[in-house]
Order: C-alpha cells, then structure tokens, then sequence
C-alpha cells in the first residue's frame, strides 16, 4: 500500500475521530448543563412556593392578631354583642379583602362555635370542632395555629389566634383566611411560574358546603383530587393527569403541550398538622433552554465539520506537499541514477524540509561521483 494513500487516510481518520469524540463530550457537557439548570429551576419553584405560601401564613396569623387586639373589637365580642362587633370590624374587613384578598374572617366561642362571619354575618352558631382540628386546638391549647385548612367556605390561608378577657381566661379566638389563589398567582407574577392546587374531593365535599357549584365537577377532577385554582387550567388539565398526581412526596417530570416542554414540580400540600390534604404543580417553561441546546448542538456539529475539512486539508498538504512529493522527486533521480543518468540535479536543499535535506545531499553527492 502506497504511503501517500494510507498515510493521510490514516491521521484523516484518527483526526475525524478525535473532532468526534470532543464532539460528542461537548455535547455531554451542554446535556449535563441543562440538566443542571433544570434542576435549579426545580428548586426554584420549591422554594418560590414554600416561601410565598410561609409569608401568606405569617401574614394571616399577624393581621389576625392585630384584629383580635383592637381595643373595641375585643370588648365587643367578650361582651358577646354580635351586632357592636359586626360594626367595629365590618368596614375594616371590607376593605382587607378587597386589597389583600382575605375572603374568611371568624370569631369562635369555646370550644369552636362560630359567633360571628364577617364574610357571612348571618351564618353563625354551627360548632365546627368536629372537622376543623386546628380551631379545636387552639382552643385547647390556647396558643396561635397556622397554615392551611378546609372550610365550609372552602380551603384558605389560615392564622387563628386566641382571645383572653381581663382575667386571662379564654373568651374564644379569631380567624383569618387569605384566598389560596394568591399564592399562584404571586409566583406568577414573580416568577413567571404557572401554577395549580388540589384538594382532595373528600375533605371538599364533606367539609366545604359553601363552595359555589362549580368547583367540584367532573372537569376539575384529577385522580381523587379536584383542582380547585390554576393559573392557567388549560395547561394545568394538560400537565397534571390522574396518573401524576397520586404522589406522598415531591415528584418532577417533563412535558411537551403543544410543542413546548413543561418541567413540573409537584409537591404534597400539608395542612398545619403536617397531614397531606392535597398537592401543589408548579411549572415552568423549559422551551428557551431546550431551543438553546439545539442551536449548541447545530454548531457543535458545524464545527466538527470545520474541523474536520480544515485538518483533512492540512494533512494532505503536509503530506503531501511537504513529505511524499518531494520524496518522489527524489526517488525518481536516485532510479536514474542508478540507471547511470546523472545529468538531474536535486531541486534546491531550502525546497526540502530538514528530514529530507540529508537525503538531498546524499544524492547530489552520489551524482557528482557519477559524472564524467
């Protein structure tokens, strides 16, 4: 086999070979990247979502107290006057909920019977200790309890605080409740995050008889949950089926609706005792990265081309140019030679590279001898 055939063929090949593998590792790298920052995104929403629904609870449980301590509204309702409690908190509570979005407000007598709704003020007198355990324990502890729970008027953000008459005894407690919609629609906002939450239809249906008729309903129902708020119900009915939602801990998949890929969290949602009552998606568009990858690899790919050419085209000169014609050059004085014809003079010693100048030499000397 010629040298001037398998030698290039050869380092093309071994060349090809080292551009592929670089390739391919940077190509790794970028798959390993983006996994990396899908993972950021992940924890991202996590934390998004724990953080906003913690300050939500803080704030429910802070403006609960700050009711429960006013001067007049506490003597109101220790005196039990329904209709002077009604008006010292009636205005107050109008204008909270349309600004912050607290849609419960609630005072309770010992152990849990409603006294007044502000958001239903003729609704009162029903004991809720039977289905609501984080009103029975403050009662029964006569401390603060908050987080999320279910309602007759449906699941909230809830901040309980109790109330003590002048002797220290306990004259009842005091609720108030932020809208879980909020919460999603913060993140949102902030964060560009979809959103969407679920209740289990049990604790809904027994619990919250006050929600309007449209909420329970075969479209909202995923599994045994209902999705009860969603940023966008579309992509959240398309993100979150029956099959996903069945989860005891947080889950994260990919999904592609309408051409653009989803990554979703999902996480339980805990009541205040720390029991699942329903589950939390938040997602996140993952179509600027995927699109970023892609174009990383088109030009991955370019370059290895490029790449490939250019060296290709380098060692073929090299080669060729530098090594194997003027070795042929040569081969062919050295056979005339040998034949007795000394009349071809080597080409000039600076056209050689230095491994073949010695070789030059060599034959102009033999060719001198030679000549008559």
């Amino acid at each position: 086999m010629k040298f001037r055939l398998s030698g290039p063929a050869l380092l093309i090949a071994a060349s090809t070979v080292v551009v592929i593998a670089i390739t391919l590792i940077a190509q790794l790298m970028t798959t390993r990247l983006v996994a990396t920052a899908h993972a950021g995104d992940y924890d991202l929403m996590r934390r998004a979502f724990t953080g906003t629904l913690k300050g939500m609870e803080d704030e429910a449980s802070s403006d609960a107290e700050i009711f429960a301590n006013m001067p007049a509204v506490r003597s109101a309702f220790i005196e039990r006057d329904r209709t002077k409690l009604l008006g010292e908190c009636e205005g107050a509570f109008k204008l909270m909920e349309e600004k912050y979005a607290i849609d419960q407000a609630q005072f309770h007598t010992p152990p849990g019977v409603s006294f007044l709704r502000l958001d239903a003020p003729t609704k009162f007198g029903d004991d809720q200790t039977g289905y609501r355990p984080m009103l029975a324990e403050v009662h029964e502890e006569k401390s603060l309890r908050k987080g999320v729970a279910i309602t007759k008027a449906g699941p909230a953000i809830l901040g309980i605080v109790p109330i003590f008459d002048s002797s220290g005894a306990l004259a009842g407690s005091f609720e108030m409740g932020l809208e879980f919609g909020p919460v999603l629609d913060d993140l949102k906002t902030a964060f560009a995050l979809e959103g969407a939450v679920f209740f289990q239809e049990k604790q809904l249906h027994d619990i919250a008889t006050d929600l309007p008729g449209d909420i329970i309903t075969s479209k909202n129902r995923v599994g045994k949950y209902i999705r009860y708020h969603a940023t966008h119900p579309d992509l959240a009915a398309a993100l979150v089926i029956d099959r996903d939602i069945e989860i005891t801990g947080p889950k994260t998949y990919e999904r592609t609706v309408a051409g653009v890929p989803w990554g979703v969290q999902l996480m339980p949602l805990l009541n205040y005792a720390n029991k699942q009552i329903g589950v939390v998606a938040i997602a996140t568009s993952f179509e600027e990265d995927k699109t970023l990858a892609r174009r990383a690899l088109v030009w991955q790919v370019l370059a290895a081309l490029v790449s490939v050419v250019l060296m290709a085209g380098t060692i073929l000169i090299v080669i060729r140019g530098v090594i194997v014609a003027p070795l042929a050059a040569i081969n062919v004085r050295m056979a005339a030679l040998a034949a007795g014809d000394a009349s071809r003079p080597a080409e000039p010693l600076t056209s050689y590279c230095e491994e073949l100048e010695t070789l030059a030499r060599c034959y102009e000397h033999l060719r001198t001898q030679r000549r008559p």
